[in-house]
């Protein structure tokens, strides 16, 4: 790739970044919005002087009423600015960035002019620390830097500072509460800003975008403390290296490189050094193309009567095996033990022929090793059968799973002998294909489940296939790839379906609550809920606001009931006043309709009559002195004519009426849904069975906390771990991000889970597990499996990358492949 092609991908690069940002940022902005807002009103509650609590009330009302202003503004003017970063017009953004005299510390200056955007800088620098520095290294390369320059990065955290202060400034003139509204957007803001700096460093990590390095300054330097955070798995090996120190400075490149000796280079226990594969990776010295010589060759011939008596050994017993396998299938998958595995295991013959055999993969390797005529195509099989006997070794994937990888060492040896560096080739295919079967594989956590049994039937048949081809061409490993990953999408797809079925129900509850607390926000500016009667004022903020938001989201053609359903809210905060209650004529002409009223919007809205009775029988007491005006009336009228009424019913005790001055709506972090739309969203697949009645994932949100006895049918052993923290369990799942995957106990058995959706304000959350069984939940139901291990987070990894790793630095790993075992010792 020339200068100039290498530059218009870096420009590329640098525009998707941006556009990336830009399409964030709109989401990202609601949820610092309605965070704000639980904050400041939080804060007015807990206010015990009543000048604050009027500034936190001036604070909250002046947001909810430029929310939409600030939401839709402010993403349009971090666009502008990004679209603004050529000032000359023949000049590239990336020339201008890199310019010394372009984007210096003046923008960070103009930020300083305000105290309220210092402080908010400061607060949020601690929060991106752990991602800012990786961003700004990449940053830094992709402009053409061979340096960090952390002021150079157009996406650091004072442009969203500034930008946030010159719009809060437009629409706030107040400075007081513009001040409020920077203390309390930092915290979320930080947050938000740190996952999307994961985003784009990980985007640009992808796509081979390397790290620039740090300077080394002799004097405390704040900006360059920052790059303490570690970076992320690498995609190539010079990356891989770098993040180690290695491979960087004069002293090492200009080391020279001493080749094992000639008969090492011929055994099929590799004795190449990690130094030695270091430089044959990353630097193509002439040493390594050197001839191997006749002491390699004789040496050759030794190692082939050596595996010739290993294959005179009586075969390993495929039934005892299997035996021994079987024995783990009662226990919880959580606690099985991880079978070992490596080249010199002995593998199922029914799955994997002769290549189950250790010695028959070893005689692949000798005779390709016989076949090779220099040194790096001795060291290129060396490394295979290295990184093969390191990824087999990975404790994270199903034994079945690395099985396979060992298996397919023939297959990926042969590759080795016309490329014997192919493996530090991130986009290779057999690379890829290694890599993507391990991390489809982490969608499941039972060997023994037919889900993953399905999983691997394909996988065997392709590495078989491989096997028994075993070209030089990478072109069949390129079509395995298309194949599996082929018959993965029809699969994804029929999850899929029904996966988008159940998100469109959570979807609109999560989209309507987010328009009721609006509609909330607006009802409780009216000046005639001025010391309203707290539970009319509770009944419109959390219900009636949900009748309006649900009719409005039907589109045109229900704007008249929106309407009249809007104009109930006056008409009930007027019934309740108690200068009202003096036009008794007017009241009891309204009431019936107004009752009327009401009791449609609900039955639209789908909420249960007796959910709502309390409300009624409430307001009817409300109305009692009315209703005694009447009966007293009536008794009148009848002692004029003689005539004796019947009983008008009980005497109705009127409600006690709280003096609430103006009473603000909380956002609603759970979103209301109905039965019907609960049990759409996946809830009922989610109802525990009779021995797990102690986690309860009922909709009533009322559940008591688990102090039950232990369930009647345990899920763990009796050396189960202790149970988690209530703090803990918050830190753990405030930790989870779309994609993460969990082991979830669930209908008596552990399944493997993805999080593939969590509301915005963190209130539900879905899983789905193989089959398309899917798992929705309440954040406090989540938190309760977390507290008792019923919900564990799940760690995974880029497989290959840190295959690599071991490979190249063993100090890395724990354990370094152990080359002495045996295939009675693999059975063992």
């Amino acid at each position: 790739m020339g200068p100039a092609t290498s530059n218009h991908h870096h420009a590329d690069l640098l525009s998707h970044c941006f556009q990336e940002a830009e399409r964030r940022v709109p989401e990202l902005t609601r949820r610092c919005i309605e965070a704000m807002l639980s904050s400041l009103q939080a804060a007015e509650g807990a206010s015990l002087h009543n000048r604050q609590r009027q500034l936190f009330a001036r604070a909250t009302i002046s947001l909810a009423q430029n929310r939409m202003v600030l939401i839709q503004t402010y993403p349009r003017r971090l666009s502008e600015g990004f679209d603004n970063r050529s000032s000359e017009p023949g000049m590239s953004g990336l020339a201008e960035l890199s310019d010394s005299s372009m984007l210096q510390l003046v923008d960070d200056a103009a930020v300083n002019e305000s105290l309220e955007s210092v402080r908010l800088l400061q607060n949020l620098l601690p929060l991106v620390e752990h991602a800012l520095p990786i961003l700004d290294a990449r940053m830094s390369s992709l402009i053409g830097l061979d340096t960090v320059v952390v002021e150079k990065n157009p996406l650091r955290p004072s442009v969203f500072a500034r930008e946030l202060r010159d719009l809060m400034a437009e629409v706030e003139p107040d400075g007081d509460v513009r001040s409020l509204w920077m203390q309390h957007i930092a915290h979320v803001l930080g947050r938000e800003l740190g996952q999307l700096y994961e985003q784009l460093a990980l985007m640009l990590q992808q796509a081979n975008v390397q790290e620039a390095s740090y300077r080394i300054r002799l004097v405390e330097d704040p900006e360059a403390s920052r790059a303490v955070a570690a970076s992320a798995s690498a995609t190539s090996v010079p990356d891989l290296l770098a993040e180690q120190g290695i491979g960087r400075g004069p002293s090492w490149e200009d080391a020279r490189v001493a080749l094992p000796a000639m008969p090492s280079l011929a055994r099929s226990r590799s004795e190449v050094e990690s130094g030695v594969f270091q430089a044959f990776l990353v630097r193509r010295e002439p040493v390594f193309d050197q001839p191997l010589d006749s002491a390699y060759y004789d040496e050759l011939q030794r190692e082939h009567a050596a595996v010739d008596a290993q294959a005179a050994l009586p075969v390993p017993d495929s039934a005892a095996l299997a035996q021994s396998l079987q024995a783990l299938r009662g226990l919880p998958v959580v606690e099985r033990p991880s079978l070992p595995v490596s080249v010199n295991s002995a593998l199922n013959a029914d799955d994997w022929g002769r290549f189950g055999l250790a010695h028959e993969r070893t005689r692949v390797l000798l005779e390709l090793k016989q076949r090779a005529q220099r040194a790096s195509q001795a060291i290129g099989l060396d490394l295979v059968r290295k990184l093969v006997n390191q990824v087999a070794r990975d404790p994270l994937l199903l034994s079945p799973v690395r099985e396979a990888v060992v298996a397919l060492e023939p297959a990926l040896l042969c590759l080795a002998l016309t490329e014997p560096r192919y493996f530090a080739e991130a986009d290779h295919p057999a690379r890829r294909l290694v890599e993507e079967v391990a991390q489809r594989s982490f969608r499941f956590n039972d060997e023994f489940a037919a889900e993953f049994q399905a999983f691997m039937g394909p996988v065997r048949e392709a590495f078989n296939r491989l096997n028994a081809g075993r070209s030089d061409d990478p072109q069949p490993f390129s079509l395995a790839l298309q194949g599996l990953k082929s018959g993965w999408a029809a699969a994804d797809q029929a999850e899929q379906a029904a996966r988008d079925e159940k998100l469109g129900a959570l979807r609109l509850a999560e989209t309507r609550q987010e328009l009721a607390d609006q509609i909330a926000w607006e009802i409780s500016l009216r000046p005639d809920v001025f010391n309203a009667p707290e539970l009319v004022l509770n009944f419109l903020y959390e219900t009636w606001s949900l009748v309006i938001a649900s009719s409005q989201l039907q589109g045109a053609g229900a704007e008249a009931q929106t309407q009249a359903w809007r104009t109930v809210v006056g008409t009930l905060l007027w019934s309740v006043r108690e200068e009202t209650l003096r036009q008794p004529k007017e009241v009891f002409e309204r009431i019936p309709g107004l009752v009327k009223a009401l009791q449609e919007g609900l039955a639209m809205l789908g909420k249960p009559q007796q959910e709502s009775q309390a409300f009624f029988d409430a307001l009817m007491r409300l109305h009692s002195p009315l209703l005694k005006l009447r009966r007293a009336r009536a008794r009148h009228d009848a002692r004029q004519s003689d005539f004796t009424p019947l009983d008008m019913g009980e005497k109705l005790e009127p409600v006690k009426r709280v003096v609430t001055g103006v009473q603000r709506p909380f956002v609603t972090a759970q979103p209301w849904m109905a039965a019907q739309e609960w049990a759409n969203a996946g809830f009922e697949d989610t109802r525990p069975t009779s021995h797990e009645s102690d986690f309860s994932l009922a909709p009533d949100m009322l559940e008591p906390e688990v102090t039950a006895d232990p369930p009647e049918k345990a899920p763990l052993s009796d050396a189960q771990p202790p149970a988690v923290q209530r703090q803990d369990a918050e830190l753990v799942l405030g930790r989870l991000r779309k994609g993460a995957r969990v082991d979830l106990f669930s209908q008596g058995e552990w399944l493997r889970a993805e999080l593939v959706w969590a509301s915005a304000r963190g209130a539900l959350f879905m899983f789905t597990s193989p089959g398309g069984r899917s798992h929705t939940m309440t954040r406090r139901s989540c938190e309760r499996l977390i507290r008792q291990r019923w919900l564990r987070p799940v760690e995974s990894h880029v497989v290959v990358d840190d295959a690599l790793k071991a490979v190249l630095q063993p100090a890395l790993t724990t354990q370094e492949p152990d080359w002495a075992d045996t295939e009675s010792d693999a059975l063992g």
